[in-house]
């Protein structure tokens, strides 16, 4: 493919797996550059976006995060190609998989049988260790090489590191987010969790809640700006959520769905993802009580899906939770994914 602006002529566009190119999400891509000089650059965090125009329920807000990701690291890069609709993929958390920070969870996925990843993103040396630093472009570099040559895609970003180090509570909150923020842009996703559990958790704490509403209202102005929607994954139910994303007032803030956790707290979860709608859920967790298989514990999954395709919803299902009895994670994640794919959640499985 070939495009050109005033200072910049694009010589190609390089997929890592085209084949499962989304829909509407964007990937990232080695995209080379041909300079006036006729030098040749691989512009480094490169982003193609292939799809069909985006539906008209999505929000502005939806269609610049898009056109976002396609588009900031070139310079006139526009959609390069029109792809046929395919089916949501099946992820996993990299800590499920038990490859937090760890290239090896890309190959860990295949074994697996799944289509891509959800990566932890680490603020600080002390608060993980890993193989990789996403605070650098060496790190994301890794990744994004790991994933072209393994053929497992990034769902999304995930900062589990506040349920530890509370996002409500320490000065380096919003600093921490927003590196967040450029390393989910610098691998060319569009979503980033984060956590409230544990030390984090908001439930039944007012002070808490208004501190992180101020917060988010400091740092969603830079994930609007990047194109990349902040996923709230806390133990609140639907008024609370509300409660939080109209305060902060920004669209880049939004409800990461787990249906475990949101069914084991005891919340109409069908009817809570109705009222919130895909305008509101920018991806969703699969999961159920912990140790219990999907299809034998108190998730209905296909009630679940039913629901989703009602509103819209198109992304990711990303898989999370501990191994069933007597099982692995492999081999727990593999069961489960062929569960979802038995019912409908995916066309086929690897």
């Amino acid at each position: 493919m070939r495009f050109s602006n005033s200072d910049t002529e694009i010589e190609s566009i390089q997929l890592p797996f085209p084949d499962r190119v989304s829909q509407f999400s964007p990937l990232p891509a080695r995209v080379l550059r041909k300079n006036r000089d006729g030098r040749r650059t691989n512009v480094f965090g490169g982003v193609a976006f292939l799809g069909k125009p985006l539906p008209k329920r999505q929000s502005e807000f939806m269609r610049r995060r898009h056109f976002i990701a396609a588009t900031a690291s070139v310079p006139g890069l526009l959609q390069a190609a029109q792809t046929n609709s395919i089916p949501n993929r099946l992820a996993a958390t990299d800590w499920t998989i038990g490859g937090r920070g760890k290239l090896e969870a890309f190959d860990l996925a295949i074994a697996a049988k799944l289509d891509g990843l959800q990566i932890s993103f680490q603020p600080e040396p002390d608060t993980g260790k890993g193989e990789y630093d996403l605070r650098t472009e060496a790190g994301v570099e890794a990744v994004l090489e790991k994933s072209e040559g393994t053929g497992i895609g990034i769902a999304s970003t995930a900062m589990g590191v506040f349920n530890s180090h509370p996002f409500k509570e320490i000065p380096q909150a919003t600093e921490w987010a927003r590196a967040g923020i450029d390393a989910t842009r610098a691998l060319g996703r569009d979503v980033m969790l984060l956590a409230f559990f544990g030390k984090n958790d908001l439930k039944n704490d007012e002070a808490g809640t208004a501190e992180t509403i101020r917060r988010l209202k400091d740092v969603a102005p830079h994930a609007e700006e990047r194109g990349v929607t902040l996923g709230l994954e806390t133990t609140l139910d639907l008024a609370e959520h509300l409660h939080i994303i109209e305060s902060v007032g920004s669209p880049a803030v939004q409800v990461y769905y787990d249906l475990g956790n949101s069914k084991g707290n005891g919340y109409p979860i069908y009817e809570e993802i109705r009222q919130l709608g895909s305008e509101m859920i920018c991806e969703v967790h699969c999961k159920d009580k912990a140790g219990w298989l999907f299809g034998s514990g108190e998730v209905d999954f296909a009630k679940a899906l039913a629901v989703l395709r009602e509103i819209g919803y198109e992304d990711w299902f990303v898989l999370e939770g501990r191994p069933g009895e007597g099982l692995d994670a492999l081999e727990t994640l593999r069961r489960n994914g062929d569960y979802l794919a038995e019912i409908g959640y995916v066309r086929e499985r690897k």
